[in-house]
């Protein structure tokens, strides 16, 4: 990330926000335009508003901001590195993600359905009971790291999907759409017993 000017600890609009800037520390009110966001780096920053939907984010770096039960339905990420975030809770249906990444995040009940996710990836993440249904997929998405225990992927094709690093029990997924999901030697013998297949001696 380029050194961008810093602007710290104020309370601005949120539709102030400048391009190739840096936001520490500052609380931000409610946007009346529409988001987008270009080539920002947002720590450690507050916002009064829960509904992000359909915002834009280009080259957005955003780290250590509290946005539980928050709302961003149809928006689009493109290069974006998001860290230390609480999105427990958030609304992503139908989201546009591109060569980003969401890393150290707390994502519980999160819902990721109908997004599309592309070049992607949940770096230890927690994302226990989220939902990634009729998610789709291009060149892969990697939860290194990451908590999948409840998720479900019900109606998304996996192939590209690698969980081989990842935490999981209890997903809930389709067994002719797993094809291509990539794990490893010790979650196959799981995997098999979340689709019912008995292993005999």
């Amino acid at each position: 990330m380029p050194d961008y000017p810093v602007i710290a600890d104020q309370t601005l609009a949120f539709d102030d926000i400048e391009m190739e800037h840096t936001y520490q520390n500052c609380t931000f009110t409610p946007a009346n335009a529409a988001i987008r966001l270009m080539d920002v780096e947002l720590d450690h920053c507050t916002f009064q508003q829960t509904n992000f939907d359909d915002g834009e984010f280009v080259r957005v770096t955003w780290r250590h901001s509290q946005l539980v039960n928050t709302s961003w339905r149809e928006t689009r990420w493109y290069d974006c590195d998001l860290r230390n975030l609480q999105l427990s809770g958030a609304e992503l249906t139908g989201s546009f993600w591109q060569r980003s990444s969401i890393q150290a995040s707390k994502l519980v009940y999160a819902n990721f359905s109908e997004a599309q996710l592309n070049q992607m990836s949940f770096l230890d993440c927690d994302l226990l009971e989220s939902a990634f249904q009729a998610v789709q997929s291009k060149k892969g998405v990697d939860f290194a790291g990451s908590r999948l225990t409840g998720a479900s992927f019900i109606e998304t094709r996996l192939a590209g999907f690698d969980w081989h690093a990842a935490d999981f029990a209890g997903v809930s997924l389709n067994a002719d759409l797993a094809k291509g999901l990539k794990i490893n030697q010790f979650q196959a013998a799981q995997l098999i017993g979340l689709l019912g297949i008995e292993v005999a001696e």
